[in-house]
């Protein structure tokens, strides 16, 4: 069973704790954020939370991989 993992970020607009993420390459980096309640988007050149550990179903952590937002 494969881990969920999520990022711990919050819509810096209504709060919400259930953004969705994902990472883009196109001239560097970019990281790609949106909130579903209010449809909040935003991009950023640095990671949506920084330093912050994923959250992973089961309690195991592991190394951050790239979640997509679809």
């Amino acid at each position: 069973m494969r881990a969920v993992l999520r990022t711990l970020s919050r819509c810096p607009v209504c709060g919400c704790a259930e953004v969705r993420t994902d990472e883009v390459i196109d001239r560097g980096l970019w990281f790609l954020a949106e909130c579903p309640r209010c449809e909040h988007r935003w991009t950023s050149r640095a990671p949506i939370a920084p330093g912050a550990a994923p959250y992973q179903a089961g309690g195991v952590e592991r190394a951050r991989e790239a979640a997509s937002a679809a």
